[in-house]
């Protein structure tokens, strides 16, 4: 039977994600998503530092999705059916956007709360965490320290390399 790979062989280093802190702008965190999508690096989140001196806190996850979501419900004062019925389109012209991206990314985070794995967890820690919460990526820590982050898709390459 196969060794079990840890959850360090497959994530990818904190080093090689975008990070953003939770007091930049929407702007500033589509600007850095940008800058590694150049890059061909197709990242669909990325991690949420707070600085406390000069220590970095791992504080949450900002997703493409809450991104788009913070836009849109912040683009146009309107009450909660109007909004969802109205055109996508609408909320992602230039003259609309103004506020909404000036919106600090604290607003939009998923909060870091008990989703995570240790580097020498076990990968099939990671895949019941991601299937029990529904969730596509996990911070990756050593000790307290984020080292990284762990995605479904990479789990999938993985399984995909033993066929």
């Amino acid at each position: 039977m196969p060794e079990t790979k840890k959850v360090k062989e497959l994530m990818v280093p904190i080093s090689e994600y975008p990070v953003v802190y939770n007091t930049d702008t929407l702007k500033d965190a589509i600007m850095v998503l940008k800058t590694y999508h150049v890059k061909s690096k197709e990242h669909r989140s990325m991690l949420v530092l707070s600085k406390e001196g000069t220590e970095e806190k791992l504080v949450g996850i900002i997703t493409v999705r809450d991104i788009l979501n913070a836009i849109k419900g912040r683009t146009m004062s309107y009450d909660n059916n109007e909004v969802y019925t109205m055109s996508w389109s609408r909320f992602y012209h230039k003259s609309d956007l103004g506020n909404s991206v000036a919106t600090k990314v604290e607003e939009a985070i998923r909060p870091l709360v008990t989703e995570f794995v240790q580097t020498e967890q076990d990968v099939s820690d990671a895949i019941r965490i991601m299937m029990t919460k529904n969730i596509n990526i996990l911070p990756v820590f050593k000790g307290e320290k984020p080292v990284g982050i762990i995605r479904a898709i990479d789990i999938l390459s993985y399984i995909g390399e033993l066929l």
